[in-house]
């Protein structure tokens, strides 16, 4: 039976675009599977290995092994640059491979013993100068871990505790009682509770369409045979195939009553239909938590959220097949500049427009898991594609990241769409954020855009830093005030084109900014060549704090203090800032103390890129 699976809401089509991949890493994608601009087309016959290609994908991405020799090789050149940490590191790395050994004693103690022993000769090392009996056990370790069956137990029990607690809980092989089960069994479980009956409606749909009542009735015969057989085995639960052996069996009947072909696609055509993609019939089941628990909808538990309190909403094997697909459809991301709230999660990029390029705008995303914001990469890559286009894209497009814990009974799901103006913005001035070479301030900008957040908080928060420095003495190497500068220079631009402005008011805006950061380099020079340079911190926290609070004119008042005790030149930006016509107050005072705390050598090392950028972005 050809099956169709259209384009559907964004975790639907999560799911395909995970289907896609399990099928790409197995090399059955393009064989197997026609694509459209808004549907997969594949047979149901591809569905009877399919239970392989899905663990296979899982194995590979959890695998224990390599994951313990990253960590093992990043202790190896940890020890090597701090010789004299050995005995420290080496109790890390002995806690490390103690959490596995654990796990590893309860079914294989020959090769626990061997661990253990290998655990116990790096316990004895006493200094750098037996680094070469570290790497041995080390390697000897990780050989043991590389063996196929301690290797693929240890990734199973991974790959099930943490996609089983984000995304269905325990149901099917996720639950606890087929926790001894090997990778044969869990294949074998899988198949009979989401392809065999997908695999068997397939097989029914094809002998029917034959229009052969005989082969028909001997097909359905043996089907149900081989039902009762493997049901009585106890290789088949009885739920697993409760919905396809009622449709047997009522097709049997229809047989018996020497009822037609005709008769049998009316009976066919008559059941459920599911309500989530509308397209199959019959192999129906109510949707549930552990179909995709991220919606963290539980409908026994929510019947006042429901029309007449009927939490009925059926779906088919097909859909609930691609909703399990759903992991592989994902990108974990790890924003590690979010230091004080969850940094961890599941990531997807929702695009109207073809599968085929859904699914490529996904791949690229995962490319780029590895990096601090791989959405950050992603929508500036879009960006950098033709003008029109990126536009339009970045107008159509649902950024999705989630992290859930069925355990804790949580979930976190954020959405970010993008608005007309910030796509335009971002499709025009994207060099702008992409040359901010603070990869921290760069990601929290994107996260500020993404969530329509004001930037003058973020502004506030890294001016402070470099002021708390400023204060102590301590400049860092890799202070980067261009970076704050640029960061308010996108909260401007951003007013601009909210208002809907032209280029003019967009090259007024660079040119007004950079004078009033100038004014604040000579400020700081002036100090410097007065040896006044400690009062900068404590001018800087103060306007710092009249910016905050709003106070304009104190701010104005001290501003001018300043720069007529020091006989400067005041520009025509500066008339134009109480009546706020270029930009607003905020965006005077955070430019004009990005310049108070920058340096005349950092801006030059900082502005080439800049100017050239700006140059762009004008038209010059």
């Amino acid at each position: 039976m050809k099956l169709r699976v259209y384009q559907n809401d964004w975790f639907l089509n999560m799911g395909i675009v995970g289907f896609m991949t399990i099928l790409e890493k197995a090399d059955k994608l393009h064989d197997s599977v026609i694509i459209k601009d808004n549907y997969l087309e594949f047979d149901s016959k591809l569905l009877q290995d399919f239970s392989g290609y899905y663990f296979q994908y899982f194995i590979d991405e959890y695998r224990i092994s390599n994951r313990l020799k990253g960590t093992l090789q990043n202790y190896k050149g940890v020890i090597k640059k701090n010789p004299d940490k050995i005995k420290e590191y080496l109790k890390r790395v002995k806690d490390t491979v103690k959490h596995q050994a654990d796990k590893v004693k309860k079914f294989d103690k020959e090769n626990y013993e061997i661990l253990k022993t290998n655990m116990d000769l790096l316990g004895k090392i006493k200094n750098y100068e037996q680094f070469e009996d570290v790497e041995k056990y080390m390697d000897d370790i990780l050989e043991i871990f590389k063996k196929q069956h301690i290797d693929e137990k240890l990734t199973l029990n991974l790959y099930k505790y943490v996609v089983g607690d984000n995304y269905f809980g325990q149901v099917s092989f996720f639950n606890v009682s087929k926790s001894a089960y090997d990778l044969e069994g869990l294949k074998k479980v899988m198949y009979n509770d989401y392809l065999l009956s997908i695999v068997s409606y397939g097989e029914l749909i094809d002998v029917i369409e034959s229009d052969d009542i005989e082969r028909v009735k001997k097909e359905v015969s043996e089907k149900l045979d081989f039902f009762k057989e493997e049901v009585e085995s106890k290789n088949i639960s009885k739920n697993s195939i409760k919905n396809i052996e009622k449709i047997y069996k009522e097709v049997f009947k229809y047989i018996n009553k020497k009822k037609g072909i005709k008769e049998i696609k009316e009976y066919i055509e008559s059941l459920s239909t599911c309500k989530m993609c509308g397209d199959y019939s019959g192999i129906v089941s109510n949707y549930t938590e552990s179909n995709f628990a991220p919606l963290a909808v539980s409908a026994a538990n929510s019947t006042n959220l429901y029309w007449n309190m009927d939490t009925t909403f059926e779906i088919c094997d097909i859909c609930k097949l691609m909703l399990f697909c759903t992991p592989a459809g994902a990108t974990i991301v790890n924003k590690r500049y979010l230091t004080n709230e969850e940094n961890e999660f599941y990531s997807y990029l929702n695009v109207d427009t073809s599968l085929k390029e859904l699914y490529e705008k996904n791949q690229s995303l995962r490319v780029q898991r590895d990096k601090e914001n791989p959405f950050s990469e992603t929508i500036l890559d879009i960006a950098e594609e033709n003008q029109k286009k990126s536009e339009w894209q970045l107008k159509n497009i649902l950024f999705v990241e989630f992290k859930g814990s069925i355990e804790a009974k949580k979930s976190k799901l954020n959405y970010f769409d993008m608005p007309v103006y910030l796509a335009k913005f971002i499709s025009k001035q994207y060099e702008l954020i992409k040359f901010i070479y603070d990869i921290n301030l760069k990601n929290s900008v994107m996260d500020y855009l993404l969530n329509e957040k004001d930037l003058k908080s973020l502004i506030f928060l890294k001016l402070r830093d470099y002021l708390d420095e400023e204060s102590r003495g301590i400049i860092k190497s890799n202070r980067n005030t261009i970076d704050v500068f640029k960061t308010v220079k996108i909260r401007a631009l951003l007013q601009v084109y909210k208002k809907g402005g032209n280029d003019m008011n967009k090259k007024v805006l660079h040119f007004r900014l950079d004078e009033i950061r100038k004014m604040g380099l000579q400020v700081r020079e002036k100090y410097n060549e007065r040896k006044e340079d400690k009062k900068i911190a404590s001018i800087g926290y103060r306007l710092l704090n009249l910016i905050k609070s709003g106070n304009k004119v104190d701010f104005m008042n001290d501003f001018f203090k300043i720069i007529v005790g020091f006989e400067l030149i005041v520009p025509k930006s500066v008339i134009n800032v109480m009546s706020e016509r270029d930009f607003d107050f905020e965006t005077f005072g955070y430019a004009f103390i990005s310049g108070l705390l920058g340096e005349e050598d950092e801006d030059k090392k900082g502005n080439n890129d800049q100017k050239i950028n700006e140059n762009k972005q004008n038209g010059q």
